[in-house]
């Protein structure tokens, strides 16, 4: 006769009650990390949208296309009244609502300085295409806690889609 035992209904009560405060203490753990990843993430989130709302204050004085240029080249007069450097801009350049062109406008210098007296005139040496540049929006990219963020939010545009084009300067 074979004497068969199993476990004993104190020891697997043991083992369950274990394994349930391991399994909790991982879990624990896991929703720390996971919640403290969530709120450092979303506090330097909101730090960049204050900034961006608060300190890049810009404005376009004139855009004109320049006469003669074979790559369509945009003039643009910016001034920041801001309390924050602009490093550059995202441009688009809009020849019809479905004919719009993205480009890069950096800077030779350090940026549009922050509280700028005078417009400061740049030049973005970019082909806008073929077809004269009706419209001309600038995004502007910061640098917020040494990160490069693009102000989503401060769109400004001068021209108009449905206008005749940008004047010759």
């Amino acid at each position: 006769m074979l004497n068969k035992r199993g476990i004993s209904p104190l020891i697997a009560t043991v083992l369950i009650i274990g394994f349930t405060i391991s399994l909790a203490a991982v879990i624990i753990s896991w929703g720390q990390t996971f919640t403290r990843q969530i709120q450092q993430e979303t506090e330097t989130s909101s730090n960049e949208q204050i900034a961006c709302a608060t300190e890049v204050v810009f404005d376009i004085n004139n855009a004109c296309k320049i006469m003669g240029s074979p790559n369509g080249e945009v003039k643009v007069i910016v001034k920041n009244d801001g309390s924050r450097k602009i490093d550059k801009f995202l441009v688009r350049s809009y020849r019809a609502a479905d004919n719009v062109v993205q480009n890069e406008l950096t800077f030779n210098d350090d940026g549009i300085p922050a509280f700028g007296i005078e417009p400061q005139t740049y030049i973005p040496a970019y082909t806008s295409g073929t077809g004269p540049t009706k419209l001309v929006e600038l995004i502007p990219v910061v640098t917020i806690e040494g990160k490069q963020v693009t102000c989503s939010l401060n769109i400004k545009r001068y021209g108009q889609v449905d206008g005749p084009g940008l004047l010759d300067c």
